[in-house]
């Protein structure tokens, strides 16, 4: 359908994400690229308009993750756009500047020494355009960085969505909003480093309140032989990076990393982790005493008390980059799509063992973008609580189903939700039965999935 929807394109693509930035109901595309970026808006009739250059976010940088998030509570999406290196395609294709991968197969270099790309940060008009208020929303104070993945999340417990940045061979970012501007607070708050203090090849990035002790954890994708981060929230503000206590540390050393997604691959009411790996260099492959290849298993973390027992998906294995999240069959099993390089993408079906219950939600806001971006919702089931935010992007280069998912064990009690939209706003839905995708409309009684309250 890609032809008759309006979707075709020869842009050098790198990633995507979705969100209803004009607020007709219907999901948008933003895709990022070598070159100018692409917004394909929805004409709600199954084809899409290429509108980037008219609305001001086009942009000509090598852009790779991107998130929309309602950054200033005027109930309309704004833009970020996550960019690596300043080059064309031309350079890359014409590169000759090279180093020896563990003093072994000689592989291109980089990206230390390269110009690295400033992210660009797009705040909505009002009048279904975008400004490119980089400078003014405080996003230019600094030198530019290596930036790849992007995850919102409410690091501050404000109310307001924050920004998490990976950059590769450079210290990551925290962006926190303080009423629409921000400002990097990443080596104070604990993740601008690992824990012994230095920068890391950091990829993508996943963000979720994977303990439930109310604060948001992030797990990070790192670079061939230095282990993946996972950044533990301690308090407001206050994270450690916690790989080795998480128990993820050793298993991820030798991995290269893209994606990753926190999910409850087993619905028991616990987030699972998984990752997406790839080798950068197909030269490994020619040097066995290396002991690395270019295609590498994707690794799945099953939660087991306060850390994870590692393992993988098994086969195929790709050299694989994006990952992402949706329910394909609608039977409350996550399935987990993954983007390789120069090979068919793979679909990994979920299987729970022993099944459990679960419930799942998507947010419907009339007021402005439709998706609830920035709501939170609480579910309590008997005496147990759990949380979890509305957000846009993260992975690498890649963007979810917009739901929000909860395994409920072996509980097949009606739950109780209570959402707290972007404007403060708080509505409750008691005695809502499990194993069912529910709508959430602001203002509405909630409804079963596939009701259209979208007009």
């Amino acid at each position: 359908m890609t032809e008759k929807a309006g979707l075709r394109t020869d842009a050098w693509g790198q990633g995507a994400v979705s969100g209803d930035f004009d607020g007709d109901g219907f999901p948008d595309l933003y895709v990022t690229a070598l070159g100018p970026n692409l917004l394909f808006r929805n004409n709600g009739d199954g084809t899409f308009t290429e509108i980037a250059a008219s609305t001001g976010v086009a942009g000509n940088e090598w852009s790779i993750g991107a998130a929309f998030l309602d950054a200033d509570d005027d109930g309309l999406a704004d833009l970020f756009v996550a960019n690596y290196i300043e080059t064309t395609e031309a350079q890359i294709r014409s590169g000759e500047r090279t180093r020896r991968w563990r003093g072994r197969v000689l592989v291109l270099d980089g990206p230390r020494g390269l110009p690295p790309a400033a992210n660009r940060f797009y705040r909505a008009d009002g009048g279904g355009g975008f400004l490119d208020e980089t400078t003014v929303a405080g996003f230019a104070t600094g030198p530019p960085r290596y930036s790849m993945g992007v995850a919102a999340l409410d690091a501050d417990g404000d109310g307001d969505p924050d920004l998490f940045v990976a950059n590769d061979s450079a210290a990551n970012a925290l962006w926190r909003n303080d009423g629409g501007g921000f400002r990097d607070v990443g080596l104070l708050t604990g993740v601008a480093l690992s824990a012994d203090g230095a920068t890391q090849g950091s990829m993508g990035v996943a963000a979720a309140d994977a303990d439930g002790d109310g604060f948001p954890d992030l797990a990070v994708t790192n670079f061939a032989h230095d282990h993946y981060a996972f950044y533990r929230g301690l308090a407001t503000d206050l994270f450690l990076d916690d790989a080795v206590g998480a128990g993820i540390a050793t298993a991820t050393f030798a991995p290269l990393g893209w994606g990753a997604v926190f999910f409850d691959a087993e619905n028991d009411g616990d987030l699972d982790l998984a990752f997406a790996n790839g080798h950068l260099y197909p030269q490994v492959d020619e040097d066995p005493a290396l002991g690395e290849s270019y295609a590498q298993p994707d690794q799945l973390f099953l939660r087991e008390g306060d850390g994870y027992r590692a393992g993988t998906f098994g086969r195929p294995e790709r050299s694989s980059r994006g990952m992402a999240l949706l329910d394909l069959e609608g039977d409350g099993d996550w399935e987990v799509a993954v983007s390789n390089q120069d090979a068919a993408p793979v679909l990994w079906r979920g299987r729970t063992v022993a099944p459990g219950g679960w419930i799942r939600f998507r947010l419907v806001d009339p007021i402005g973008e439709r998706d609830g971006l920035g709501a939170r919702v609480t579910l309590t089931s008997g005496a147990a609580r759990r949380r979890a935010g509305q957000t846009s992007g993260g992975s690498y280069a890649s963007d979810s189903e917009r739901v929000l998912h909860f395994g409920l064990g072996d509980s097949d009690r009606p739950v109780s939700v209570e959402v707290r939209w972007r404007d403060g706003m708080v509505e409750t839905w008691p005695d809502l039965a499990p194993r069912r995708t529910w709508i959430l409309k602001r203002g509405a009684p909630a409804a079963p999935h596939g009701t259209l309250l979208f007009q």
